[in-house]
């Protein structure tokens, strides 16, 4: 994997996680309407983020 897209997808995993400025998120949002691929990555991080999220209760415990 290249550097390149490592970035992308740390930028990607941000946005999944509402962690971005306005502008960031701004870029990302252009990126998703012209990339299906893109659009498609970001599908693939929400179900991960909600998987992950999931396998954590609500004190932060290790996975059940």
């Amino acid at each position: 994997m290249e550097i390149e897209e490592r970035t992308e997808d740390m930028l990607l995993f941000a946005y999944v996680d509402g962690e971005l400025d306005e502008d960031q998120r701004q870029l990302v949002e252009e990126l998703i309407a012209k990339d299906p691929d893109v659009s498609q990555r970001i599908v693939q991080l929400r179900e991960l983020s909600r998987l992950i999220k999931a396998a954590y209760d609500e004190d932060g415990d290790e996975p059940v």
